[in-house]
């Protein structure tokens, strides 16, 4: 059996994938706050959501080997999402906003990678012989 490939691994793994992405974006908003008519851009939530009910329905489905699996999807997609503020040179950054959801996200990432490696004790935790 492929761990990587299981549902809870893969499900984390793509969470991850995600947080890590919408890191990155915040970095970008944040390194653009002085940048004329930029306006920041975050990851669509609702879109791993959609993905993760997508696998779900799919899953129960699946039948047979051959049929399709939709485990190489990611549910990272962009969007442009503006702050509560736009400055007169038409910058849509506000930096207080940009901190708060790097620590949204950096909370939601230490928490699934607490998820990941607690999967990972209990894996090893059940593969261990009895009596040790």
């Amino acid at each position: 059996m492929d761990l990587g490939n299981s549902p809870f691994f893969g499900v984390l793994r793509t969470r991850l994938d995600q947080l890590a992405e919408r890191q990155r974006l915040i970095a970008e908003n944040i390194a653009n706050a002085s940048t004329p008519d930029y306006v920041p851009r975050d990851i669509d939530a609702r879109a791993f959501q959609r993905m993760l009910e997508g696998q779900a329905q799919i899953r129960m489905a699946r039948t047979n080997a051959m049929h399709m699996d939709v485990s190489g999807r990611s549910g990272v997609e962009t969007i442009t999402r503006p702050d509560s503020e736009t400055t007169l040179d038409g910058n849509a950054v506000v930096l207080e906003e940009q901190t708060i959801r790097a620590a949204e996200t950096r909370m939601a990432y230490e928490t699934a990678l607490a998820l990941y490696q607690k999967g990972l004790q209990l894996v090893r935790m059940a593969s261990r012989p009895p009596g040790r």
